[in-house]
């Protein structure tokens, strides 16, 4: 279905979709509306409740307009949240009985014993090249981060780690101001060490060429998975390094997307990453943690099962509305 973009829609254009989602909904038998963001799940949500079916909402972050997610929360027979600030975000509209579950990783997807060489030569990086993968949506917050990330880069390229190699990858709508700002740093430096390569659908090639990955939710736990250490920054702002010790307080922060332990800087990333980067032992034994980490606590066959139990206690209450 051709979803619009905002929920700004006359009525006649409103009713049109919930009609189409309903015969949907009666042609394939849907006992169970399952909806992640909006306006598609306000829609799917109104034709579920028209047709008597119960609804589970996943809450993803804290970006949704405030008029918005009140509308899905109505519109929701369960509610589930992947990280425990998004639990404290949800308790503020009033809604108390909410289930955190994390987003899980198949980590058949990210296998560590595959190698990218192939990768490695087609961006032109030397073998003995120490490289950082960034990876997030260039636009809002994260393209800010992205833009100090790639500063500090630059300190870090001058001195001391002048074989360092960045690869960026994501879109959106600030990512011309990416490749300008790419650009305008290997002019400083006087030499090519930025990739830039967008969108990628397949993301492991790009985590096992790196030593180290940069970003946030999603990215961090994939990474992990990879066994590559992880400097963690997002929406929220600076988390740092994730370790089998502060695992827990990561969680919370869901890697400074949902919280942070303090604002991003370029000053920040730089001296983090100056820590890490030249500890090639401290990397690869920190990754295999990561890696660790994500079996006993993400891993998608466990989490799987957890969303399994809300389906089948939604159907057996069926639809509050």
């Amino acid at each position: 279905m051709d979803f619009p973009r905002t929920l700004k829609l006359e009525n006649t254009h409103e009713n049109k979709l919930v009609e189409e989602i309903e015969r949907i909904i009666e042609t394939e038998k849907i006992n169970l509306v399952h909806f992640h963001q909006t306006p598609s799940g306000y829609l799917s949500g109104m034709a579920a409740k028209n047709k008597g079916v119960p609804t589970i909402f996943t809450v993803h972050g804290t970006y949704y307009p405030n008029h918005e997610i009140q509308r899905l929360l109505k519109l929701s027979d369960f509610v589930i949240c992947v990280s425990p600030p998004i639990c404290d975000y949800i308790s503020s509209f009033g809604v108390e009985d909410t289930h955190l579950i994390p987003n899980g990783i198949n980590l058949e997807d990210y296998p560590t014993n595959r190698t990218s060489e192939e990768l490695k030569k087609n961006l032109k990086i030397p073998e003995d090249s120490i490289v950082v993968t960034y990876a997030s949506r260039i636009a809002w917050a994260k393209a800010k981060a992205c833009s100090m990330f790639l500063r500090a880069c630059k300190d870090l390229k001058i001195n001391p780690v002048p074989n360092l190699h960045v690869v960026v990858v994501g879109g959106g709508n600030r990512l011309n101001d990416i490749k300008n700002l790419a650009h305008y740093i290997e002019n400083l430096c006087n030499r090519s060490f930025i990739h830039i390569v967008g969108e990628q659908k397949d993301m492991h090639p790009y985590y096992s060429i790196a030593d180290c990955v940069v970003g946030t939710g999603r990215v961090a736990l994939e990474a992990m998975a990879s066994e590559k250490t992880v400097l963690t920054v997002g929406n929220h702002g600076f988390f740092g390094v994730v370790t089998k010790e502060n695992i827990g307080e990561a969680w919370e922060h869901y890697f400074g997307d949902h919280g942070s332990k303090s604002p991003c800087s370029r000053h920040v990333l730089r001296d983090s990453l100056k820590k890490i980067l030249l500890d090639k032992e401290y990397l690869k034994l920190n990754g295999i943690e990561s890696r660790e980490i994500v079996v006993e606590k993400f891993n998608i066959q466990n989490i799987s099962k957890e969303i399994l139990k809300i389906y089948s206690e939604a159907i057996k209450g069926g639809s509050k509305g």
